[in-house]
């Protein structure tokens, strides 16, 4: 997101003959789709409260990310295979206790 703003802030230093309103419309347009509806929804009156509340909104949604795996072997993206719980039975935890 901040890389997002520093481009759009070298960007609109050069603009200077289009309204705010349209330039925080090509802002947010321009925003991944869950934050630009998020962003959206706050009605920011400038741009500087738009860039506040998009990076509000990624904070917000960061913890709620999927979990993304990378190269976990050769190179996947996938998951990495975790073994599979089984719920042992009152009788098969004795058993376990036993031992």
């Amino acid at each position: 997101m901040v890389e997002h703003i520093e481009d759009f802030q070298k960007l609109n230093i050069r603009v200077t003959n289009i309204p705010e309103g349209h330039r925080i419309d090509v802002f947010i347009g321009n925003l991944k789709d869950n934050i630009q509806h998020e962003v959206h929804l706050w009605e920011p009156d400038s741009l500087e409260k738009a860039f506040r509340v998009a990076r509000k909104v990624e904070r917000k949604m960061m913890p709620t990310r999927k979990f993304n795996t990378h190269n976990y072997k050769y190179g996947s993206d996938a998951s990495p295979i975790l073994p599979q719980l089984t719920r042992l039975t009152p009788q098969q935890l004795e058993e376990k206790r036993e031992k």
